[in-house]
């Protein structure tokens, strides 16, 4: 009983005063719902791309010594030498360089503003997500509810049915 009361009184709290209310609620709280989700993920999509744009950078600069005294070195066998003692750093390097290549600017990165920008895009994603939270949890107490009447409405048929083939079978 404690729990219809409930359930009246958020219905209520939520103006919602016919089934007809809450199905066109819960469909345009689903929407939105949606659109936040998607939202999201695009903004986490593009903090992940930032983000490895930023270690590509790391790779770069850390590389960036042993690339250019690799091609200082102008004997064959010092250089394979020198390449050899540095693979790891010179791949990495040559990797970050691979991938950072079209995002040069007149010869620099956009560093600070790929950093600018992953800290606004972290702040709207918390900021959805914080919109999103009580938003699910309307939209999880409504569907209960929802299923809540479904069933009710469901119990009452089955036992009209069942009344009218009583009441066909008495007549006949």
């Amino acid at each position: 009983m404690q729990r219809y009361a409930e359930a009246f009184s958020f219905l209520q709290s939520k103006k919602l005063y016919t089934v007809d209310d809450l199905e066109n609620t819960l469909y345009a709280m689903q929407d939105k719902i949606d659109t936040l989700k998607k939202s999201a993920s695009a903004k986490q999509a593009r903090i992940k791309e930032v983000g490895e744009l930023l270690r590509m950078v790391d790779y770069y600069k850390s590389g960036k010594p042993a690339a250019d005294k690799l091609k200082s070195i102008r004997f064959e066998k010092s250089r394979q030498k020198y390449k050899s003692e540095h693979d790891n750093e010179l791949r990495t390097f040559y990797m970050a360089e691979r991938k950072l290549k079209p995002h040069f600017k007149d010869g620099k990165l956009p560093i600070t503003a790929w950093r600018r920008e992953r800290e606004q895009l972290e702040q709207e994603y918390k900021d959805t997500q914080t919109e999103l939270s009580p938003l699910h949890a309307d939209a999880k107490k409504l569907w209960a509810i929802h299923y809540n009447i479904y069933e009710v409405q469901h119990e009452r048929e089955r036992k009209n049915a069942a009344t009218r083939q009583k009441n066909q079978e008495i007549e006949h």
